[in-house]
């Protein structure tokens, strides 16, 4: 063997071992930096705008962290509140008035009788989940400064990746061994699938949430800011989207004879809460990449039942990624 055959392998073995003992080091932040990728992607177009003015880029990106802690995680924290309230209320209702304990034994008999012989166990899943969301209220208070932690993290994380982003991005391209179009191409197109998938599924679905919200107080529904949410989610379900909550909440103000509020909730419904996403999405979206929701859907369930709630953005990530890589394929494909 020549000496320049056993450097290449021995520097390819410790680039290796460097890269294992790195990814170690960084797994305990690794959803902390995708998230800060996220959110950077989406206000690097606030950060420049920004720059145009105060010409200093540790101040841009100072300004626009402070936008994004004002215009959306402020809201989102006092939705959170209200809506853990609200859910707290109707599930102490729920359990005082034994509406749980009916339903779970009603559809435990409709699952018997649709499959006979086998063993359903839902009570005891259903008293598990309750115990857990027992246990974890207990717990908020231990977990509030890790949280806060995190979240400094995070901001501090953004902070960087807003201002050298450009520059990371550049370094990224040319130590990979793709070729530069390709790599460019990855990243152009991850980027407005980002966009679009959060920009047209998110944000739009927030804001859906959030005028169905405003019709059900309107209307004097219970608990309106979490059906609210409920319907934010709904929103990502195609044809049907926010129809899964106000069908249901129609029927239910007919059925109490309140004939009056439930033609002026589906008046609301239809006219204002089922069109804002149409008034919406040319200026939110524009020409970004549509997904299709349904992989939008899956993704976000898919992303909450494998790592909870960041997986609502982490899920629509690895789609946008998978998407930008079998475009690119098809493009290399294509010219070969």
């Amino acid at each position: 063997m020549t000496s320049t055959f056993i450097q290449r392998y021995f520097f390819a073995a410790l680039l290796f071992l460097a890269f294992a003992i790195g990814f170690i080091i960084f797994w305990p932040f690794l959803i902390t930096i995708i998230l800060a990728i996220v959110f950077s992607s989406l206000l690097h177009p606030l950060y420049k705008w920004f720059i145009r003015f105060v010409r200093y880029p540790n101040f841009a990106s100072v300004l626009t962290i402070l936008s994004f802690i004002v215009i959306l995680c402020t809201p989102l924290f006092l939705i959170g509140i209200v809506v853990i309230k609200q859910s707290q209320t109707m599930l102490a209702w729920l359990s005082a008035h034994g509406s749980i304990n009916v339903a779970v034994n009603n559809v435990t008999v409709w699952l018997h009788n649709f499959f006979p012989g086998v063993t359903f166990d839902l009570q005891a899943k259903v008293n598990t989940f309750i115990a857990g969301l027992v246990s974890k209220g207990a717990t908020v208070f231990t977990t509030t400064i890790s949280t806060l932690i995190s979240f400094l993290l995070l901001l501090l994380t953004m902070f960087y990746f807003i201002k050298d982003g450009k520059t990371w991005t550049e370094t990224l391209i040319s130590l990979s061994p793709l070729s530069e179009e390709s790599n460019t191409k990855i990243i152009t197109i991850l980027h407005k699938a980002i966009n679009g998938i959060v920009k047209g599924y998110f944000v739009i679905g927030l804001a859906q949430g959030i005028v169905t919200g405003i019709g059900l107080f309107i209307f004097h529904v219970p608990h309106a800011a979490l059906w609210g949410l409920l319907a934010a989610v709904a929103s990502l379900v195609p044809n049907i989207g926010t129809g899964l909550i106000s069908i249901p909440v129609v029927i239910f103000l007919f059925l109490s004879n309140r004939i009056a509020p439930a033609i002026g909730y589906a008046l609301w419904a239809i006219f204002i809460s089922g069109t804002i996403d149409n008034v919406l999405n040319p200026f939110v979206v524009g020409k970004q990449i549509a997904i299709h929701p349904l992989l939008v859907l899956f993704s976000v369930l898919g992303g909450i039942s494998l790592l909870g709630p960041v997986g609502l953005i982490i899920g629509p990530l690895v789609v946008s990624l998978i998407y930008a890589l079998t475009s690119v394929y098809k493009h290399e494909m294509a010219t070969e």
